[in-house]
């Protein structure tokens, strides 16, 4: 138990550490730059939800500036309802966000950076 409570507490600090260093960086540049690694087991069920059109909208969505859902479905010329149901379905699984711009504009964010399918 010890051991396991020791390996917590080192990569907590890591994490801390990282943030720390993220943070100087960004005083002196403007930038922040600073990554959270995470590994999930995804069910059968939530595997199957990637579809290529989600996965290619997530690419999108990393790739490009955009300032709305409906801008998003513009430029990557998809029907902007079906845009907005595969980012809902991408928000569930904890992929995207939306922020709130203006009155009325949602814009939505990645929140990933690099997938990586492990099949086992």
């Amino acid at each position: 138990m010890e051991k396991k409570a020791t390996g917590i507490v080192t990569s907590v600090y890591f994490e801390w550490a990282g943030l720390v260093h993220a943070y100087r960086g960004y005083m002196e540049s403007g930038e922040f730059d600073y990554t959270v690694e995470e590994a999930r087991d995804l069910s059968p069920m939530e595997m199957a939800l990637l579809t290529p059109k989600r996965l290619e909208l997530l690419y999108s969505l990393a790739s490009l500036q955009v300032e709305s859902i409906n801008h998003l479905a513009q430029r990557i010329h998809r029907n902007v309802k079906n845009v907005h149901q595969d980012l809902q379905t991408l928000k569930k699984l904890d992929f995207v966000t939306f922020k709130k711009k203006g009155k009325r504009n949602i814009v939505p964010e990645t929140l990933v950076e690099e997938i990586t399918f492990l099949i086992r």
